[in-house]
C-alpha cells in the first residue's frame, strides 16, 4: 500500500465523515476511502471482461445472420439489423420451454447470448458496455463474469419457471449488473468516498425502476428474466468480495470456483448448442 500517495489523496477527499470518530478513526477511513477511490478509478480503464463478452455476444449475432444470408433468406444487411426467426433461435440455444422440460437445461446458459435484432443487441450491448465496466472495475474479471451468468441463468430459470416457453437476451444478466451496484454502495458505504457511495446507490436505482415498469406495459418484454437477474445480482453483491476495499477483496479460493464454474458452465452450454448443428 503506498501510503504516502494514499494520504495525500486522503486529504484531498472531502470532509463528510460520520461525527464522533477520533482524529485517528478519521484519518484510517479517509485513507480507506482514498484507496477505494484510486482501485474504482483504475479499474475502470482496464474492462477487458466486458469487451470480450460484448465481442461473443457480436460473433454470436453475426454467426445467425450468415446464417440466414446463405440460406438466401435476406441480403447481409438485413440479416444482421432484422429479427431472426423462433425455429432458428431454438435451434441456437433460445430457453425454449419444451425443450427444458425434455432435459436441455443447457438452454438456460445459451439463450443469454442470444439476441432478436440488431436493435435488441445494440440496447443490451450499451447496457453491458456501461455497466459491465462498473461491474469489472468493482469485483475484477472473474468474480464479474460469475456474476453476470449466474444473474443471466436466474433470469432464464424464472422465466422458465413463470410459463414463457420462448426467451433470449442478455437483459436478466444486465439486470444483475445494474443491482449489483447499487448493493455495493450500500454494503460499503463506510469505506467509499461519500460521493460514489451515494452515487451507486441513488443514480441507478431509477434505472432498475424505469426499466421494471417498461417490462410491466411492454407486452413483449420479459419481465421475470429481469426480476430473476436482478435478485441474483442482488445476492451476489451481498457476499462477493471485491477488487476496491481494502481488506474486503474475499477468499483467494472462491475467486478460483467462481473461474472454474464459469468455465465449465460455458462449455456445458456450447456443447449443448453444438449438439443441435452437427
Amino acid at each position: 500500500m503506498n501510503t504516502g500517495a494514499d494520504s495525500r489523496v486522503a486529504d484531498e477527499l472531502p470532509p463528510d465523515l460520520p461525527p464522533g470518530l477520533s482524529p485517528r478513526q478519521a484519518h484510517r477511513r479517509r485513507l480507506v476511502q482514498a484507496v477505494s477511490h484510486r482501485r474504482l478509478w483504475a479499474g475502470l480503464h482496464r474492462p477487458w471482461a466486458t469487451w470480450a463478452l460484448l465481442a461473443l455476444l457480436v460473433l454470436i449475432h453475426l454467426a445467425l445472420a450468415l446464417r440466414i444470408y446463405h440460406n438466401g433468406r435476406a441480403d447481409l444487411v438485413s440479416a444482421i439489423i432484422g429479427s431472426r426467426s423462433d425455429p432458428l433461435l431454438i435451434r441456437a440455444g433460445a430457453q425454449y420451454g419444451r425443450a427444458i422440460a425434455r432435459g436441455e437445461t443447457w438452454r438456460l446458459v445459451s439463450c443469454i447470448f442470444l439476441h432478436g435484432s440488431g436493435l435488441h443487441l445494440f440496447m443490451n450491448g450499451l447496457a453491458l458496455v456501461g455497466l459491465g465496466r462498473l461491474c469489472e472495475a468493482l469485483y475484477g474479471r472473474t468474480r464479474f463474469i460469475a456474476l453476470f451468468l449466474i444473474s443471466g441463468i436466474a433470469g432464464s430459470a424464472l422465466s422458465y419457471a413463470g410459463g414463457h416457453q420462448l426467451s433470449i437476451g442478455a437483459s436478466g444478466a444486465i439486470f444483475g449488473l445494474l443491482g449489483a451496484p447499487i448493493v455495493f454502495g450500500w454494503r460499503h458505504r463506510a469505506e467509499l468516498p461519500p460521493e460514489i457511495s451515494r452515487w451507486l446507490r441513488r443514480s441507478l436505482a431509477p434505472w432498475v425502476v424505469l426499466n421494471l415498469f417498461i417490462g410491466l406495459v411492454v407486452p413483449f418484454i420479459d419481465n421475470l428474466a429481469h426480476v430473476g437477474g436482478l435478485i441474483a445480482g442482488v445476492l451476489m453483491a451481498l457476499v462477493l468480495g471485491n477488487r476496491v476495499v481494502p481488506g474486503r477483496e474475499g477468499s483467494p479460493i472462491v475467486t478460483v470456483v467462481l473461474a472454474v464454474a464459469s468455465s465449465l458452465t460455458l462449455v456445458w452450454a456450447a456443447v449443448g448448442v453444438a449438439g443441435k448443428w452437427l
